[in-house]
């Protein structure tokens, strides 16, 4: 296919998933529409299995994850880290514990490629499905593992559609107890004020000042990003690939930021972000090439099962680890479908649950109080951060 049109079918697809997403809340995301339209599309022959090699596209795959994960760390804001540390700890038990937990129940049930494959994208996303699929690639795509990535790419896909509502259902009791206990005395509230949006706060000083805004140009901007994600990718070959690659940029990406190398949003402020994330995203949906309706079939179950032991042996292990923090079950529950979505669905979601419980514009601003920051740090450390380490460590036990 000519290589123009075949870059155009991909944009205006995931073009039209945006619209969607945006319409239903994100109900319907951009992932799952774009899944469910490349298969119709490859199945009845309207455009070629070659689309994404046609456009272009996976040629730059790879480094473009890199330059992406390196950006997920630059996101990374330490101080909410600290003042939410117990979040933070919840969240690496739900992934670590509940990973490994979820990991064993389901070998014996699902087989080891199956249960390896599911890790990662059911306790974070688009990054973990990249981070699998990548390791099949990297062991020569045998056919014993084709259906593994898919699993990993159908879960990532649908993820947000379980996650959302579930969150809502447990958040809605959250909310209900916060409201009960503000009203009769028994919970104490204080007006959170973000000093952040303060004009006349001091810039945090860091070991590399930052350049002149006349410097921050896209051209330097992604050079730098482009010089620790190449970093990162030599490190992970001195390790012999023992330590995973994009696990190396996550952690060089926070390492730069922190230092002032990076700027915080890299991609967004180089002006890369919208064709990069579109390339990301291919390196997932490149597997759906070779699926077959028969293929969709045999995994239904597969992935009814994932999703059922996934989900289970994240909340067993939020709700003994948060009665330690004396959180409640519906807060621990609810921030343990925050690895089902990320931000801004942990936005969403919190600001949607403190809008439609509250009766008092007091009892809206708690609840938001109490919910949001947990959700929001519960999303970036479970999706983000400790999901793509996990993952790199899981698929070392394919086992082709």
């Amino acid at each position: 296919m000519d290589g123009m049109l075949a870059l155009t079918i991909v944009c205006v697809i995931f073009a039209i998933g945006d619209w969607i997403s945006d319409r239903t809340h994100a109900i319907i995301p951009v992932l799952l529409f774009a899944s469910i339209t490349f298969l119709i599309l490859f199945w009845s022959g309207l455009v070629p299995t070659t689309l994404f090699t046609d456009a272009g596209l996976m040629q730059i795959s790879t480094m473009m994850t890199g330059l992406f994960i390196v950006n997920m760390g630059t996101l990374l804001d330490l101080k909410s880290f600290i003042d939410q540390w117990k979040v933070v700890v919840l969240g690496l038990a739900i992934v670590i514990v509940g990973g490994i937990l979820m990991f064993f129940v389901s070998r014996p049930i699902l087989g080891n490629n199956f249960a390896v494959a599911l890790v990662g994208p059911i306790t974070g996303g688009w990054v973990s499905a990249v981070v699998v699929n990548d390791a099949i690639t990297a062991m020569g795509s045998p056919d014993t593992l084709k259906l593994a990535g898919v699993l990993a790419t159908i879960i990532v896909a649908v993820q947000g559609i379980i996650g959302y509502p579930l969150a809502s259902l447990f958040l809605r009791g959250e909310a209900r107890r916060l409201r009960k206990g503000y009203n009769d005395g028994s919970i104490k509230w204080e007006r959170i004020v973000f000093e952040e949006t303060a004009t006349d706060k001091p810039a945090k000083k860091k070991l590399i000042p930052a350049l002149p805004e006349k410097y921050q140009t896209s051209f330097i901007l992604l050079a730098k990003s482009c010089i620790v994600s190449l970093l990162s990718f030599w490190l992970s070959d001195l390790t012999g690939g023992a330590i995973h690659k994009y696990v190396i940029c996550l952690i060089l990406g926070v390492v730069a930021q922190e230092i002032g190398f990076l700027e915080h949003d890299v991609m967004k402020k180089s002006n890369c972000y919208g064709i990069g994330l579109i390339v990301c995203m291919v390196s997932i949906l490149v597997f759906l090439t070779a699926v077959t309706p028969q293929d969709v079939a045999s995994l239904l179950p597969v992935v009814i099962g994932a999703f059922i032991i996934g989900i289970l042996s994240m909340f067993v292990i939020a709700v003994v680890v948060g009665k330690i923090f004396h959180y409640s079950w519906q807060l621990c529950c609810g921030m343990a479908c925050s690895c089902l979505f990320g931000f801004p669905g942990t936005y969403v979601v919190s600001t949607e649950v403190a809008k439609t419980i509250a009766t008092t514009e007091d009892e809206e601003q708690m609840i938001l109080d109490n919910i949001l920051p947990k959700m929001l740090v519960a999303g970036f450390i479970c999706l983000t951060i400790t999901s793509v380490l996990i993952t790199g460590v899981f698929v070392n036990y394919f086992v082709a």
